[in-house]
């Protein structure tokens, strides 16, 4: 009983202190990165507007991956089986048919922190099942875009708060920028303007007898390289341009185990690179998505998916490239370019 009142006695102590916000109250939200725990009634989930959201969670990850990986990873409960365990996943989306209002259009709400911090909880709900069903088969990509949004915003105040201060200060004396890099990433290589930092780490899975697909543990890499020209003129700044320096880069600057190979980019016509020109931070940035591969006399297996931002800094009057890069030949890789994203995504301009 004394535990109980002291509790009541906090609360109220909290309650009455203007300068404690309801947020900092709750506890952390929990779950990996890449999942969503949906809430939703038996008959929902088993009819159509349930299968249409399992096909889309499912459906290939953007990006030129070699193999399809699913968008999201996701697990479901029903309102009444919800407990405080599952309250407190990272990711929540709850769809519902609300026949006591009357909508004319589905209604989506988004309540971040709903139940624990650094959650995101998302409703669609409507009073029409069939329009509720067309919205999430016209528009689900939406959702499913609010959520990754939210995923690399919450990944980048981690990396913001545990950043590499080392590879910090020398990416802004080179460079003009500033970037947050996880503390496990190391620096391996520096040359003519080249820097390659990376991170080695390893993860196991076990073993599958209807794949015979062997179980262990693997090594995965994980790795950054900046570089930088001065700017010319304007043919640096088209994507073919970007490429061609990337190429001539990389090739001179990582090579591979055999002599005569060094890391390329794939340009098969399946796995072509992405890219979209946009402003980052007011910045013309031009943002190239694909694979790398190495290339070079010999044969030689490896590679992986890529994300690259090249970024024109105008007041060094520098074309700077930051690029990362996985390479994780046993496991999926959207989750790795999920954090490379978010990396990326820390990127400032300083002078």
């Amino acid at each position: 009983m004394k535990f109980l009142l002291f509790g009541a006695l906090s609360l109220l102590l909290f309650s009455c202190d203007n300068n404690v916000n309801r947020d900092d109250l709750l506890p952390n939200a929990s779950g990996k990165h890449g999942e969503i725990f949906i809430l939703t009634e038996n008959q929902i989930w088993d009819g159509e507007i349930g299968e249409m959201v399992r096909t889309r969670l499912a459906k290939k990850a953007k990006g030129p991956y070699l193999r399809p990986e699913p968008t999201y990873y996701f697990s479901h409960t029903t309102p009444k089986n919800l407990n405080h365990i599952n309250q407190l996943r990272r990711n929540m989306l709850r769809i519902m048919i609300d026949r006591d209002s009357a909508y004319t259009e589905t209604k989506v709400e988004l309540k971040p922190n709903y139940f624990a911090k650094n959650q995101l909880l998302v409703i669609l709900k409507d009073s029409d099942e069939e329009r509720l069903y067309n919205y999430v088969k016209n528009n689900f990509d939406e959702i499913v875009d609010i959520f990754e949004a939210n995923e690399i915003k919450q990944l980048g105040q981690i990396y913001r708060s545990e950043a590499n201060r080392n590879i910090k200060a020398r990416t802004e004396e080179m460079y003009g920028i500033s970037i947050a890099l996880p503390k496990k990433m190391e620096f391996k290589y520096e040359k003519d303007g080249f820097m390659l930092i990376k991170r080695d780490r390893s993860s196991s899975f076990m073993a599958n007898e209807s794949t015979n697909a062997d179980g262990g543990t693997f090594w995965i890499q994980q790795g950054f390289m900046f570089w930088a020209e001065p700017y010319k003129d304007e043919s640096q700044l088209t994507v073919q341009g970007v490429l061609n320096n990337r190429d001539s880069v990389l090739k001179a600057n990582i090579p591979g185990r055999l002599s005569g190979t060094y890391m390329g980019t794939e340009y098969d016509e399946y796995y072509k690179p992405e890219s979209k020109v946009f402003r980052y931070n007011g910045h013309y940035t031009i943002e190239v998505r694909g694979l790398w591969k190495y290339k070079g006399e010999s044969f030689i297996g490896g590679g992986g998916p890529f994300v690259q931002y090249t970024i024109l800094n105008e007041t060094r009057n520098l074309v700077i490239t930051v690029c990362g890069y996985v390479y994780a030949p046993k496991f999926n890789k959207r989750d790795y370019i999920r954090e490379i994203d978010a990396i990326l995504n820390t990127i400032e301009l300083v002078n």
